[in-house]
């Protein structure tokens, strides 16, 4: 890239936010990791990053691979966050919804994926 490391305004502000959210979850993103569902690129791709001390108790990383759209039902094994009987999730930045989890520690959240897009559950 050279002495420099922005191209442009856009480029800065691109890497300011990338930056900004690994910040906000630096902690979280640094504990263990669970595969839910490994690449293959035939289907979604998921893993949960888990740490039952932290107010974030895990971060789900969901990627779709597939030129078409995506809705599925994923099951979240959250044995490891330390949660028992409620879970609270949040897609993105929107607002938390509390989910009761099973007998087993799970809990069957509902997503949509655009085309060769990804998003983010924080679960508290």
């Amino acid at each position: 890239r050279g002495p420099r490391l922005f191209d442009s305004p856009v480029t800065e502000y691109l890497v300011k936010r990338e930056v900004d959210w690994y910040k906000k979850y630096r902690h979280i993103l640094n504990a263990d990791i669970i595969h839910i569902r490994r690449p293959d690129g035939r289907d979604y791709d998921a893993l949960m990053h888990v740490d039952p001390s932290g107010k974030e108790k895990a971060l789900v990383m969901i990627f779709n691979p597939l030129d078409i759209k995506i809705s599925r039902k994923i099951i979240l094994p959250l044995y490891y966050t330390g949660l028992t009987t409620v879970a609270r999730i949040r897609e993105k930045e929107n607002a938390m919804k509390p989910y009761h989890l099973s007998r087993n520690y799970s809990v069957t959240y509902p997503v949509e994926i655009a085309a060769h897009s990804y998003t983010w559950l924080v679960i508290e």
